[in-house]
């Protein structure tokens, strides 16, 4: 359904379009239909407004030259036939009922006159062609009956059009407005929970705190307890090393006193070798390729010696004989001695089961380093690298190794020296 106003609008054109096709058809001039037309207009005008307020539609309503204000004071409507008073509009219709008979009197002389000139004019117009020309102007007519139609259902259309899209549009306010309520709802039972959440949130707080408190407490008494600790590893540390070190001054006292137990002053040296199987690994596998043995003196003031044996052998008898040196030790009265050392030195290997020993003895030679006065702890050892062979150790007629044990003695001539 269309808005009153258009509707109103609409059929204002309607009656315009059909007067003035009847006019044309009786031959009517056009200043006169523009007259009406103009007219008309202002009278449909002035029956769309009562002047209240100005139709947004219209931007002539304050114009003086165009007004269509109901209060506008204007010719009348039958001016053109001679009418020259001055009406209100919204009193139009009234003046037109009271003055009929002059209106009639001055419309007959009116239509005198135009029949007049309709003769005139009819006589030097060529009528058929007007015909044609009206015929012409009412197809015209038609189209644009035609044309205001279809501007009618297009105004149809885009109503319904707004009309469901306001429909449209409220229903999607509504919408929105149930979804804000649902929100508000759910807001309100959040900061609900939120409250409840704070206080849960307040008590773990000061929970916390407390741990937090004996947590602190207990990290110091830790760190106390660590630095006690570390204290105490020090201080055993500490007696870890005292008691290292006393160790090593024991052993070394005790291998001072076995060395004294085991000295002889005679120039005579009976050493005793154990774990002999062991101790031959240790020396085929290089790890401890020789063995010294404990010292021993010519006498009380004597010369200091001691022998060095290779178990597997040193130079020319390495991995096939036992090797075996003497050496000239540092000893405490060096300086009241003779020197190069020049006393013979006699090795044997004592054989266990059947005395027969392995022996061989040698005389130093005095232009060797190895027989002059030590000047570090020792001199280098000198002697018998093919003292003997490996084969024989494990001979069955002798026993040189028994009880994994052997013997080897060594005597230095003294016979010159006292």
């Amino acid at each position: 359904m269309l808005p009153e106003e258009h509707q109103e609008k609409i059929n204002l054109i309607k009656r315009m379009s059909r007067h003035l096709l009847e006019k044309l058809r009786k031959g009517a001039k056009s200043d006169q239909l523009r007259r009406i037309d103009e007219r008309l207009r202002r009278a449909e005008d002035s029956e769309l407004n009562d002047c209240d307020e100005m139709p947004h539609h219209y931007i002539e309503h304050t114009d003086p030259e165009r007004s269509n204000c109901v209060k506008q004071v204007g010719p009348c409507e039958l001016e053109n036939v001679g009418c020259n008073e001055l009406v209100e509009i919204k009193k139009m219709t009234q003046h037109l009922e009271t003055s009929i008979v002059k209106h009639l009197d001055l419309t007959r002389d009116k239509v005198l006159v135009i029949v007049k000139e309709y003769d005139a004019l009819k006589a030097v117009l060529d009528v058929p062609r007007l015909s044609q020309n009206v015929g012409e102007s009412a197809d015209k007519i038609v189209v644009v009956e035609r044309a205001v139609q279809k501007v009618e259902r297009d105004l149809a259309d885009v109503t319904t059009s707004q009309q469901n899209q306001q429909s449209a549009r409220q229903a999607n306010i509504d919408k929105q407005s149930r979804l804000t309520n649902e929100m508000k709802a759910k807001t309100i039972i959040l900061d609900s929970k939120l409250s409840t959440y704070e206080g849960i949130v307040a008590v773990l707080n000061g929970q916390i705190e407390r741990v937090a408190n004996v947590v602190q407490a207990t990290e110091k008494e830790q760190k106390q307890d660590r630095d006690l600790l570390a204290s105490l590893e020090r201080k055993i540390k500490s007696q870890d090393r005292i008691i290292a070190l006393k160790d090593v001054y024991l052993a070394e006292q005790d291998l001072r006193i076995q060395s004294l137990e085991m000295a002889s002053y005679d120039g005579v040296l009976v050493w005793k070798i154990t774990d002999f199987n062991r101790k031959r690994n240790e020396s085929i596998s290089g790890r401890t390729t020789s063995i010294y043995s404990p010292c021993f003196f010519t006498s009380r003031h004597g010369y200091k010696m001691c022998a060095r044996i290779y178990l597997n052998g040193d130079g020319m008898g390495k991995g096939n004989h036992i090797s075996l040196f003497f050496v000239i030790m540092k000893g405490t009265f060096d300086g009241l001695l003779r020197w190069p050392f020049m006393q013979k030195v006699t090795f044997m290997i004592l054989d266990q089961k059947n005395q027969d020993h392995v022996i061989d003895s040698f005389r130093p030679t005095t232009t060797s380093n190895s027989f002059q006065r030590p000047t570090g702890d020792m001199n280098i050892a000198s002697g018998c690298p093919l003292f003997m062979p490996l084969s024989q150790l494990d001979s069955r007629r002798h026993a040189y190794v028994k009880d994994d044990c052997m013997f080897i003695k060594v005597i230095v001539d003294t016979t010159d020296l006292n």
